[in-house]
């Protein structure tokens, strides 16, 4: 049972990181005030609703689930899944979401993307960049789960 709920975090967390990665820069392509805004809020809302909920069960079930296996500092792939899913989300809270937050400044001060200007345009390459880095980084501790390297 544990381990289920296990993986149905790992399914809400890195279906939703994915998704909304793919929204955002999908969106990123159309010159359209309101559908960067509608993107920046329906990921702010699957975000709630799917990553935080994520990762509370992946932590939770996965600091149950170690000691089976020997504790957190037993198995090297542990330990590293730990960090990446750590530096993730510690992406997603110091990084992303305050660029969102910018970037629906930005768009509501300003009566169009190209009002909004340089700065706008910056904070995109810059939720991208991070954004990418988000998503790969729980895929690797994922990979390292699945595998359990030694």
């Amino acid at each position: 049972m544990l381990k289920t709920l296990h993986i149905l975090g790992v399914v809400l967390f890195l279906g939703n990181i994915i998704i909304s990665f793919v929204w955002r820069l999908l969106a990123q392509r159309i010159d359209d005030k309101a559908v960067h805004k509608f993107s920046i809020k329906l990921i702010q809302r699957t975000d709630f609703i799917f990553m935080v909920p994520g990762v509370i069960i992946i932590g939770v079930t996965g600091h149950m689930l170690a000691p089976a296996l020997g504790g957190i500092g037993a198995h090297p792939w542990i330990y590293h899944s730990y960090a990446l899913l750590t530096l993730s989300v510690l992406i997603w809270v110091a990084g992303l979401l305050p660029i969102q937050r910018k970037q629906m400044r930005l768009i509501d001060e300003s009566h169009s993307l190209k009002e909004a200007g340089v700065r706008y345009k910056a904070l995109n390459r810059w939720w991208s960049i991070l954004g990418a880095i988000a998503t790969v980084l729980p895929l690797i501790a994922l990979y390292l789960m699945v595998v359990r390297p030694e």
